[in-house]
């Protein structure tokens, strides 16, 4: 993710002003020939004058700086409604572990602290101003990604009881271990189950922690920098988050 690469051609096809402009080159060209009724060299002239100006623009584009805006464009990620977000609160809230709930609310304050700040900065709709909103709305779908996997984990295990399963194999333990082996063997398995999920979460957690850390010093570094300037150490911290949405959900995709 993060900044993508059109060819000149495509982004000047895909930007609806060029289709008017060529329209009204047409359409003047075709009032001239019809109205005027022009000789034929003259006409050729004028067929020849319209096809010159549609071949310009791209020339006017890349001399105005859009060409180049529309060639780099960060991608438009979705959004997360509000029901999915509550929805997710909801089940979240239902943890012992607080954590999640805590994570899902500081990473939307989070992310829109970081987008006021950057629109206080730089240009809305320059290349840097949509770079850095796009790595941080990917940054912020990544923590989601990650506590819906943490709640899925979680709830697996919800019902293995962890304290029973001590108890029982200590007192496994303590008698003869040949007639226990099966019980010890099918209670090791569960407990093995609930480390495995409670591993997963614990990592992911992390991964959310760091997410959030780097957004904090992302906005505090964009405080601190000249209007229309993005500081080295922003980028920096902006490169670190591009990296950390790159690897975030392949832990709960392995």
């Amino acid at each position: 993710m993060g900044t993508e690469m059109r060819t000149w051609w495509r982004a000047v096809v895909a930007y609806p002003p060029s289709w008017i402009a060529i329209a009204v080159v047409l359409v003047l060209v075709v009032a001239i020939l019809l109205l005027l009724e022009p000789p034929p060299l003259l006409a050729f002239a004028v067929i020849g004058i319209g096809l010159v100006a549609i071949a310009a623009w791209p020339i006017v584009l890349s001399a105005t700086g859009t060409l180049q805006r529309l060639q780099f464009q960060a991608p438009r990620l979705p959004e997360v409604s509000e029901s999915e977000v509550r929805t997710l609160s909801e089940e979240l809230d239902r943890l012992e572990d607080p954590r999640p709930a805590y994570q899902l609310q500081a990473i939307g304050e989070k992310r829109d602290n970081l987008v006021a700040i950057l629109g206080s900065r730089l240009e809305p709709g320059e290349l840097t101003y949509e770079r850095y909103r796009s790595v941080a709305q990917q940054v912020y779908l990544a923590v989601i990604s990650n506590l819906r996997e943490v709640a899925i984990a979680k709830r697996s295990v919800s019902a293995i009881d962890t304290d029973y399963i001590d108890a029982r194999l200590a007192e496994l333990g303590a008698g003869d271990a040949a007639a226990s082996l099966a019980e010890t063997t099918s209670l090791q398995d569960r407990r093995a189950l609930a480390a495995t999920q409670e591993a997963k979460a614990t990592y992911l957690l992390a991964q959310n922690e760091s997410a959030m850390t780097l957004l904090d010093r992302t906005s505090t570094a964009l405080a601190d920098a000249p209007i229309g300037l993005a500081p080295q150490d922003a980028e920096a911290a902006m490169e670190a988050l591009k990296e950390l949405a790159d690897r975030a959900g392949r832990y709960a995709a392995a």
